[in-house]
């Protein structure tokens, strides 16, 4: 009987076979990398927002690459406010001037008392902190591109350097991207969005001038001077 299967015509079905399992092979690790490069983003409903004035850190305190912290850190908000950050919690830290009282804020994820997640982020004027563009409006939160979930009262105000922008939804459709987001830390919540591009209005300092007092010391005595006669 004729032989219908050589050696050669078995070690090509071979190859054929080891090539479709290693295609096979870096198509799973292709997605296993997009995983890695493309990180879902969690949610983050932020329960408070604060001026820092000084901050207190273990000697081994550091944000590792994993967004977790090693030891602690102490953030005194205020006279009666001391919120501690405990060895591995998340964080993130994007002011270099939390040495400076009143220069940056703390953004802060609880589960009850206890801090699961927190951000610095730079003061900025009008005692307010800026953050990235607002993607929806959801249940009463306004929902960042990040992540995060801040309340926002029923008017949001819209600043576009004379646009005409008839609602809220305008403003995301036409300007949202780049657009920068302004909370106040006095109501803890979103109450105006700027288009790219539009300035801070700058409020205006109001300057009082007092009496000026300079301050005298005891009289110095003179020495007596004889005049020759």
């Amino acid at each position: 009987m004729r032989q219908l299967f050589t050696w050669r015509f078995v070690a090509a079905i071979a190859a054929l076979a080891g090539l479709a399992l290693a295609l096979n092979v870096v198509l799973v690790d292709d997605d296993e990398l997009t995983a890695v490069i493309e990180p879902e983003i969690p949610d983050r409903r932020i329960d408070l927002i604060a001026s820092v004035q000084s901050a207190q850190v273990s000697e081994d305190f550091s944000i590792g690459a994993d967004g977790l912290t090693t030891g602690y850190i102490d953030f005194v908000l205020d006279e009666q406010r001391v919120m501690r950050a405990a060895p591995g919690t998340a964080g993130e830290m994007a002011c270099d001037r939390l040495a400076v009282a009143d220069q940056c804020v703390v953004l802060v994820d609880l589960l009850g008392e206890a801090v699961i997640w927190f951000a610095v982020l730079p003061k900025a004027p009008r005692e307010t902190v800026e953050l990235p563009p607002i993607l929806d409006l959801e249940g009463g939160y306004a929902v960042f591109e990040n992540g995060w979930q801040i309340p926002y009262p029923p008017v949001i105000e819209r600043r576009c350097d004379g646009e005409d922008i008839v609602s809220f939804s305008d403003f995301l459709r036409r300007f949202g991207p780049g657009s920068t987001s302004v909370v106040d830390l006095e109501t803890q919540q979103v109450v105006e969005v700027r288009c790219a591009g539009t300035g801070v209005q700058e409020e205006v300092p109001v300057t009082t001038v007092g009496p000026i007092f300079v301050p005298v010391g005891p009289p110095t005595s003179v020495p007596a001077t004889t005049v020759p006669g």
